[in-house]
């Protein structure tokens, strides 16, 4: 037998034990204080002298969670327990428990949830500590916690086992401690300006929104197949078509693409539209939006975060952000002019900046001036900056300007790309064509291109407000703020390839 099962089955003889004695395990447990409303109240509160308690723990105080450290001085046992705040103390005498205090370390071990009742006091040291009059085990924990409570060290453990990385590591608790709270800030900001959050398809009959490979599936009850979302963009403009002038959905997108530290084939996508609004004011939101996240959340708009080359940078969000347009950048850092280069003098940049020679003929001129674009300048943009007016080609569903470019942007931090934003193309004839070329150029090879979808364009033909919008990746956006170098770090249960 392995040391493991050995364990289990030791483990499983002492709830035999706690079911001789009543216990099981409990449907609730009343609790009084958290462990960071413990530490405030100990604060607060005027203690009575460590003798008089000791005498007789009054129960002022019930406190519970899982106990993560324990350890045995003879007539006192202290243990640290940990819930959604963190860890707090507790002490066991045995003048106050009795026959139960050596019970208590026969039957309880390390990673099980257990209940207390007692009265605060301050050790000697400082710590805030609760002396339990009572105690009432909770859950049994068959199988032990890993590393003997000092976390995961494994990644790959991590993203499998959440779970145990969550209640080891508890700066990953935090971490999602503060993807939640980044969420709710989001959700705040914008049913502050009157937006209405929606929810729309997850199976969709043809993606669009983006360009992207997508994960396709057979309904059985309608005899078709059907696509997991590439975006929300299209049903969100289509409410905004019907009258919902202000919309914004949080929500899962799937694209059937590569796996790398900054995509992830499944992931989460705020989208937001509003009518009679223009790039300006969107522009204007952005930055209001994510000061305020960093400053509800974190305290602080100065920070460190990692660029796309995982080095450590100091970002400030608080100054004004920067703007730039795309083929000024270009002419910059790649020494290309957009506007009068040849298609030979393009591919001539695009091998320099190191795309395959079998890539560079399949792919679209605007799709070639992009990579040239994200190898050369993308990696100078570290403060936040809006990249403007991308070639109209990319953009097919933002407004042209006329001059090959789009009315666009995104918003770069440290080389990372956090936003895309468009003043949105509501003319549904140019639509139509823009989306033509779009499927001429995915039948001559290029697959970052997107389809025609009917459905769409009859809405338009409807009409549709003038209106401007923008997606982000929250994924994303948590990776950078919390320093993660991968966007896994900051989603609960990643898709992982099943284990033998």
């Amino acid at each position: 037998m392995s040391e493991e099962n050995k364990l289990i089955t030791e483990r499983k003889q002492k709830f035999q034990e706690w079911q001789r004695l009543g216990f099981g395990y409990a449907s609730k447990f009343d609790r009084t204080h958290t462990s960071a409303q413990a530490r405030v109240a100990v604060r607060k509160a005027k203690l009575r002298d460590v003798p008089d308690i000791l005498k007789k723990p009054k129960n002022n105080a019930a406190l519970c969670g899982r106990i993560m450290n324990l350890r045995d001085m003879g007539k006192l046992t202290f243990l640290r327990i940990r819930d959604n705040d963190g860890d707090f103390q507790i002490c066991l005498a045995k003048d106050v428990l009795m026959e139960g205090y050596k019970t208590f370390l026969s039957i309880m071990d390390l990673g099980d949830f257990c209940g207390f009742d007692g009265e605060f006091f301050v050790t000697k040291h400082g710590e805030p500590t609760l002396l339990a009059a009572t105690y009432t085990p909770l859950s049994k924990t068959l199988r032990p916690l890993p590393e003997k409570f000092h976390g995961l060290n494994d990644q790959e453990s991590c993203y499998r086992q959440r779970y145990l990385d969550l209640t080891t590591n508890q700066e990953t608790l935090r971490r999602f401690q503060i993807r939640s709270q980044v969420i709710q800030e989001i959700r705040n900001f914008f049913l502050e300006k009157n937006f209405q959050e929606i929810e729309t398809r997850l199976l969709q009959p043809q993606a669009g929104g983006a360009m992207a490979k997508v994960f396709s599936t057979h309904h059985e009850a309608l005899d078709h197949d059907f696509v997991l979302r590439i975006s929300l963009e299209l049903d969100l403009k289509m409410a905004v078509a019907g009258g919902m002038e202000r919309v914004f959905e949080i929500g899962k997108c799937f694209r059937n693409e590569g796996i790398d530290p900054s995509h992830l084939q499944e992931f989460t996508l705020l989208e937001w539209y509003a009518a009679y609004k223009d790039m300006e004011t969107n522009m204007d939101w952005t930055e209001s939006m994510i000061k305020n996240i960093l400053k509800k959340v974190l305290g602080t708009t100065k920070l460190q975060i990692l660029d796309k080359n995982n080095k450590p940078v100091m970002v400030d969000f608080g100054k004004k952000w920067h703007k730039a347009r795309f083929p000024e950048l270009l002419k910059k850092y790649a020494q290309l002019d957009m506007f009068s280069a040849s298609r030979k003098e393009i591919e001539s940049a695009a091998k320099k900046w190191e795309m395959e020679d079998k890539d560079i003929k399949k792919t679209s001129t605007g799709n070639l001036l992009d990579h040239v674009y994200k190898k050369s300048a993308r990696p100078h943009l570290v403060e936040p900056t809006f990249v403007l007016d991308y070639p109209s080609e990319l953009k097919p569903l933002a407004r042209p300007h006329g001059d090959g470019t789009a009315e666009c942007y995104q918003l770069l931090v440290a080389g990372w790309e956090i936003v895309n934003a468009y003043g949105e193309l509501i003319d549904p004839q140019i639509q139509r064509k823009l989306l033509e070329n779009q499927a001429r150029a995915k039948l001559a090879g290029d697959a970052e291109t997107m389809d025609v979808n009917e459905e769409f364009l009859i809405a338009m033909e409807h009409g549709m407000p003038p209106m401007t919008g923008f997606g982000l990746g929250i994924d994303r956006l948590v990776t950078l703020i919390t320093e993660q170098t991968n966007l896994r770090d900051v989603v609960l249960f990643p898709l992982m390839r099943p284990e033998k």
